[in-house]
Parts: structure tokens; sequence; C-alpha cells
């Protein structure tokens, strides 16, 4: 078209009637033919970019879909009321659901899912500080059992100029068996792999803790030491597997003889120890008398025989503001030999303003360390 009208300017101007004004608007039809084209090509571009963009974003959609719904992690998305509006198959079958949909119509809100109110308005403190990050806590799982898990949330889409309150989400990882396997390396730190009771080190540190507890309140402590009679002829005579027997049947019956605020412990070979909170010498004296009387009837089945045996045990007792952990020691070790001086087989009391009181079987005496 533009061709032709310049073909026709040019016929014109031959034969000699040339119009300007003619001219002018050939001219301005040439500018917007032009321009017409710059659009054209501009809005092929565009669409072309567009295509892009959504194809992009296509490819992203399917990417968040494939990660939202084939990760490990619980997903979640909730309103600004706090009510579910999606989560991720991994969420719900974390909470023993069968799929995403009956989680939401189960659950329905996400303060359903915390066991305890407080770890919930928690949540809320750090999601209104900001953001939760690796918040860990209990949450109740399918039927009556108890997860722990990590959250991390923000909130989302929220317009405070308009009103319009944010949404959440939020991941959430189940923490439950590393959290065992902690709790199980802290124990295995603590306690006496052979017998279970309470290793040396821990024992310090929980009697330790007793100790000032009394010193501050002014109340009543004892400590007993324990030593098994001729352990060695035990172990040389029936072998060492009967000792290992031996030492975890005497380690069940201090068990079963103290109670749940007592701390027991092996020190370490046949020696043991329990600390008595809120207790006189003359009711530690009681479990001691209890536990000899115990294991004095246990047996314990060898090869070579039945095996018995019997403890000797020395016991002080908390007396002054600036008795340590150390000296308590000191002093129930200093009636534990006395009691394998005396004959085995006894309890005999440090006693710092009066002679040592020994004690065996249920019988009180008088006698001297």
């Amino acid at each position: 078209m533009l061709e032709m009208a310049r073909e026709a300017v040019r016929e014109t101007a031959d034969n000699g009637h040339s119009s300007p004004v003619f001219a002018s608007l050939v001219r301005e039809y040439e500018k917007l033919v032009r321009q017409s084209r710059r659009l054209v090509t501009m809005g092929d571009r565009m669409q072309q970019t567009l295509n892009d963009l959504n194809r992009n974003l296509a490819l992203s959609e399917h990417k968040f879909r494939s990660i939202f719904e084939n990760v490990t992690e619980g997903i979640y998305r909730c309103d600004e009321g706090g009510r579910f509006v999606e989560v991720n198959p991994a969420m719900a079958a974390m909470f023993g659901c069968q799929g995403p949909e009956s989680f939401i119509r189960t659950v329905g809100e996400l303060h359903r899912i915390f066991c305890d109110h407080e770890d919930f308005h928690l949540y809320e403190a750090l999601l209104a500080a900001g953001d939760a990050r690796r918040y860990e806590v209990r949450v109740c799982g399918p039927g009556d059992e108890s997860l722990w898990v990590e959250i991390s949330a923000s909130m989302v889409g929220g317009d405070e100029a308009k009103g319009v309150r944010a949404g959440v989400v939020g991941v959430l990882v189940d923490v439950t068996e590393r959290k065992r396997m902690i709790e199980e390396m802290c124990r295995l730190a603590r306690t006496d792999s052979m017998t279970g009771m309470w290793n040396r080190g821990y024992f310090m540190e929980l009697a330790g803790r007793e100790l000032n507890r009394a010193r501050r309140s002014g109340g009543e402590l004892s400590l007993i030491m324990l030593d098994v009679d001729h352990f060695k002829a035990i172990n040389d005579t029936h072998g060492h597997d009967v000792g290992d027997v031996a030492l975890m049947e005497l380690a069940r019956v201090i068990g079963e003889s103290v109670r749940e605020v007592d701390v027991a412990a092996r020190l370490g070979g046949e020696e043991f120890a329990v600390m008595l909170p809120d207790t006189s010498a003359e009711d530690a004296c009681a479990v001691a008398v209890r536990i000899a009387r115990t294991i004095r009837r246990a047996v314990v089945d060898s090869p070579r025989g039945p095996v018995s045996m019997t403890v000797s045990m020395g016991l002080a007792s908390f007396e002054e503001s600036k008795d340590s952990l150390d000296s308590l020691l000191k002093y129930s070790d200093i009636a534990l030999y006395a009691a394998k001086k005396n004959g085995r087989d006894r309890v005999e009391t440090y006693r710092r303003s009066v002679c040592p009181r020994s004690v065996r079987g249920v019988a009180c005496d008088d006698g001297e360390a």
C-alpha cells in the first residue's frame, strides 16, 4: 500500500502535476506505517515474553508442587484465623491422617496440634516478633502418641495499610527419633552400662545439688556407702560373669529399697553409694538394714552352685553447714572401713561428736569404728 502511494507521487511529479499537500500526506502515511510495524514487532516480542513467563511460571509451579507433595517434612498454610488452608501429604501422614483433605477436616486449626497451650502461645509470640525458626516443641501425634517437631514459620500476604491480616506458612520437621537418640546418649553418659544405675560422675552432680539444697533449707541428709564383702573371692571362684550378675542383683536390691528422690549409683567396681535427701541418720540406718537383710537372702545361680553375698556399709549424715560432698564421702568411707574391720556384713555410722554406732541386721549396738 505504501509503495502504491509512492508510485502515485512519482507519476504525478513526472506529469508536472505534483501537489505538496498530497506529498505531505504520503509522508505522514509512511510514518504511520513504520510506527505500525514497530508496534507489531513490540507486540510480538511482548507476547513471546509473556509466553516465556507463563512457561517459566508453570515450570516453577510444577517444581513447587513436586517438592510440596514429595518432601518428608510437613508443610502447611494457614489463614489469618489459624485455620489450615493447605497441607502436604507428609504433614497429614505425620499426624496419622490418610491425606491432606482428611487432615484439614479432622484437625481444622493449628492450635489443635499443640499438646500444651503454653507452647502454642509461645509459637504465636515468636511469629508476632518476626518469625519462628526451629522452634522445638511437643505436638499431639496419632492416637495417644506425641511427637517432637521443629517448626519454622512466618507470616505472608498481609497488608497492614488495608487492614488485611497475614496468613502463615510453616514447615514441620519430625525430630522425635533425634530427640530420643540425644536423650539416650545423655542417659548412657550418666549411667553405669552394666547395672543401669547412675555412674560416679552423675552421682556427684546430683548429690551436690541435694547437699546444697539441704544447706539452704537446713534439712537433713544422709549418705550410705556400700561394698560387697569378699567380692574378689566370688570372681575368682565363680568367674567374672557370675560376679557381674551379683553386682546387678545388688543394684536391683538397692533400687527397690530406696525412694525415687534418693540418688543411688555405682561408683566403680563393687562400690555403691546412696544419697538420702531429708533423711536422718536413724532413718538412713533403717534403709541400710533393709538393704543388708534383702541382699543376704538373695541368691545368684552359678555352674558351681548358688552364690550368696553380704555387704558392708558406712553411713554419714549432714550435720554442719561447712560439710561438703567430699567430706561426707570421706566420713562414710571411714565408716565403711570400720564395718569391714569389725567383721563385715554390718553398717557403721560415722559420728563426729560420739563414737560411731554399728548396726548388724536389725540390732543397733554401740561400738567403736
